[in-house]
């Protein structure tokens, strides 16, 4: 037989037992509580970083705090480095010359600059072509010596010729028929001149004669009006005529 007190104590446990029993029964389960402060769970949402946690075009994200994130390892790109350049080989030409042959200089092989253009166009042949202008008396057709000396010179030393022309004229004084039947006689007495003395040139002579027309001066003074009375004699001789 257990003494009273032994029996008093071994009854408060059981009762003791039995009420943890039934609350535990009656009473929901609450999950553990984080040991982590508020302050520094909020610290680590904010101060987290996005980091990828796989590879290829299926890789994942996630947040993720430092230590525990991935480490991100550099690439080593290729470098494009030129090969270097060695210094070429000298060539004995002199080597490859057969007896007789010479090197030349690269400046002396060059060809030779093409001539220079003339800065002035060529011109015709001035000496295939005179002109002689003989004058006249006032209302006279007659030739002067000095008028057929002047002709003379031109004409004797022709052997052929392409062609005579010559053109009478008068200054601006008189009516302009009596002017033009002058003009007429001025430009005939110069072809019979060479009809005579230079007969192998007579089929060449062209004529024309016009009295109010063409004037070498001024009408206004007696200077002017000894020119207008003249005669044009152009030859224009053959390449092969001296």
């Amino acid at each position: 037989m257990k003494p009273d007190g032994i029996h008093w104590i071994g009854s408060l446990a059981a009762a003791a037992a039995s009420t943890a029993l039934a609350s535990s029964c009656t009473s929901p389960m609450q999950a553990p509580v984080d040991a982590t402060p508020a302050a520094a769970r909020s610290a680590n949402v904010t101060t987290g970083q996005i980091a990828q946690i796989e590879f290829g075009r299926q890789a994942g994200f996630a947040r993720c705090l430092p230590p525990a994130c991935p480490a991100i390892t550099p690439k080593t790109l290729a470098l494009d480095v030129s090969p270097a350049l060695s210094n070429p080989r000298p060539i004995d030409t002199a080597a490859s010359l057969t007896e007789g042959e010479a090197l030349v200089p690269a400046a002396a092989a060059l060809p030779p600059e093409p001539p220079a253009f003339a800065a002035k166009a060529a011109q015709p042949d001035e000496a295939s072509t005179r002109q002689v202008v003989v004058h006249f008396a006032f209302g006279d057709a007659t030739l002067t010596p000095t008028a057929r000396a002047l002709i003379d010179e031109v004409a004797k030393p022709l052997t052929s010729v392409r062609r005579i022309a010559i053109s009478g004229r008068t200054d601006s004084l008189g009516s302009p028929q009596s002017n033009h039947l002058l003009a007429a006689e001025r430009a005939n007495a110069v072809r019979d001149h060479l009809r005579v003395r230079y007969p192998h040139l007579a089929p060449a002579v062209t004529l024309e004669a016009q009295g109010a027309c063409c004037y070498a001066a001024s009408n206004e003074t007696p200077q002017g009006r000894a020119l207008n009375r003249r005669v044009e004699v152009v030859f224009e001789r053959d390449a092969e005529s001296p």
